[in-house]
C-alpha cells in the first residue's frame, strides 16, 4: 500500500480487518501505518500474465 498499484493507505485497514495481524504482534497505526516499524504487507499474485500496474 502507498506505491502506484494501491495508493490509499486507508485501504490496508480492509485487510487488516480480514486477517487479524494482531495475532502475530502487528497492529495499524491512526496513519495506517504497520507498527512495528519493520513489519510488511503485500498482495502477491501467481499467474503468468500477472504484471506490476499503476492507477491512473
Amino acid at each position: 500500500f502507498g506505491y502506484p498499484a494501491c495508493p490509499n493507505l486507508e485501504d490496508r485497514a480492509k485487510i487488516v480487518e480480514l486477517l487479524n495481524p494482531s495475532e502475530i504482534g502487528v497492529e495499524l497505526s491512526d496513519n495506517y501505518m504497520l507498527v512495528p516499524e519493520q513489519s510488511t504487507d503485500a498482495i502477491v499474485a501467481h499467474h503468468p500474465q500477472a504484471k506490476y500496474f499503476d492507477v491512473d
